[in-house]
């Protein structure tokens, strides 16, 4: 297995926890934005961090 593959294994595993992670804490405080909006606001997170990481 690549380490492109390997990363998006990651990637992958991190917004399904993410997504639980939303789902639990709904259910106790107010999130003004919608799961899809928090998932896709951390990927686009991930993937400038992953872009700045390859140019240093």
């Amino acid at each position: 297995m690549s380490g492109a593959f390997d990363g998006a294994i990651v990637l992958g595993l991190l917004v399904l926890f993410v997504i639980l992670g939303i789902r639990w804490l709904r259910k106790r405080v107010q999130i003004p934005w919608t799961t899809s909006g928090l998932v896709l606001f951390f990927v686009v997170l991930v993937l400038l961090l992953w872009a700045y990481q390859t140019t240093t």
